[in-house]
């Protein structure tokens, strides 16, 4: 039987490994049959604003070929569903023309509707 996984990330996506770690989590679920979805919330709202560039802090790092967070959406929405939170992306001042295609926003009510029809919610 098919579950409805929901993933939350809360924590921006750079700097912290937590947006990269949700979307291959979600696409194995898809592989296992399941229905996975991410929300981004809070500061895990800029995973969503498009044309980011990868490339501070360590120049030895840096200097890798390191995918964007863009990058790994685009590639993974074929099989997972993308959410983000309106107030919180007004609230940062991302407007919908700095959003990466196939993201829908959703509002508070929608969020809480999806955790409670959810089979398991995660939170990063």
């Amino acid at each position: 039987m098919s579950k409805k996984v929901n993933i939350i990330v809360t924590q921006p996506p750079y700097g912290k490994e937590d947006a990269y770690s949700a979307i291959p989590l979600a696409e194995t679920q898809a592989a296992a049959g399941n229905q996975p979805s991410i929300t981004f919330v809070s500061g895990g709202v800029h995973s969503v604003v498009k044309g980011q560039k990868t490339g501070y802090g360590d120049a030895a790092v840096w200097q890798k070929e390191v995918p964007s967070i863009e990058a790994s959406i685009v590639k993974a929405k074929e099989a997972v569903k993308f959410y983000a939170l309106d107030a919180d992306l007004k609230k940062r001042g991302v407007n919908d023309g700095e959003i990466i295609e196939g993201i829908s926003k959703v509002n508070l009510d929608d969020l809480t509707n999806r955790i409670l029809d959810s089979d398991v919610t995660l939170v990063f």
